[in-house]
C-alpha cells in the first residue's frame, strides 16, 4: 500500500510540474483590417499586445487578436509605435478596443516635441497633441527604455478564446482647417512666384 501512495504522489507531482513548466501560449494575432495603405506589424506575446503601425494615410487601422489563458492572469499590457508617413501633422489619435477596457494610460512619447493629453473612457482612449505630430509617436514602452511605462487593458469578464481588437484612428482635419491650410499654401506659392519676378 505504501508503494502505491508514493507512486501516485510521484505521478501527481510529475503532472503538476509539467503543467507549470509548459510554455504559456502567446496571444493569437489574427491579422489586420484597413481600407487604406497603412501597414501594421505585430510583436505581441503572452500578456502583451505590441505592434508597429506605419501610417500611410488617415484611414482607421485594426489589429485583431484572440485571447489565451496566459493573457488573463493580470491586466494585459499594451504598447506600440506609430510612424507618421502621411505628410500631415496629426493633432489627435484615437484608440478603440473591440473587447475589454483601458485601465491605465502609460507613456506617450512624441518625436516632434510638444506634449500630449490622454483621456480614457472604457474601451476608448483619446490622445490630443499640443501641436501637430509629423513623425513618430510611441505608446507605452515597446523599446524597453528606462522611465517608459506600458499601457494596460482590463480583461475582467473575458475568457480564453474571446476576440480582442485594437483600432487606431487619426481623425481627418476639419474642412475649415484644411481650407485654411490650402489657402496658406496658395498664398506662400503666390508670394514665392511674385518674389521670383
Amino acid at each position: 500500500m505504501k508503494n502505491f501512495f508514493s507512486t501516485a504522489t510521484l505521478a501527481a507531482t510529475a503532472l503538476l510540474s509539467m503543467a507549470f513548466s509548459a510554455p504559456a501560449h502567446a496571444i493569437q494575432f489574427n491579422g489586420t483590417t484597413t481600407a487604406g495603405a497603412s501597414v501594421g506589424t505585430d510583436y505581441s506575446e503572452t500578456g502583451l499586445i505590441s505592434f508597429d503601425l506605419d501610417l500611410a494615410d488617415l484611414q482607421s487601422f485594426r489589429f485583431d487578436y484572440t485571447l489565451t489563458a496566459g493573457d488573463l492572469f493580470s491586466p494585459l499590457s499594451f504598447n506600440g509605435i506609430l510612424r507618421n508617413y502621411t505628410g500631415t501633422g496629426l493633432n489627435d489619435l484615437s484608440l478603440t478596443l473591440g473587447n475589454g477596457s483601458f485601465a491605465f494610460a502609460g507613456t506617450v512619447d512624441r518625436s516632434f516635441g510638444g506634449s500630449s493629453v490622454v483621456s480614457l473612457n472604457g474601451a476608448n482612449a483619446q490622445v490630443h497633441f499640443s501641436s501637430p505630430e509629423y513623425l513618430d509617436t510611441t505608446l507605452g514602452n515597446p523599446l524597453a527604455q528606462s522611465g517608459f511605462v506600458n499601457w494596460t487593458i482590463d480583461t475582467a469578464g473575458l475568457r480564453a478564446g474571446d476576440a480582442l481588437s485594437v483600432t487606431v484612428a487619426t481623425p481627418v482635419p476639419e474642412p475649415g482647417t484644411l481650407a485654411m491650410m490650402l489657402a496658406g499654401m496658395g498664398l506662400l506659392g503666390w508670394s514665392a512666384r511674385r518674389a521670383r519676378r
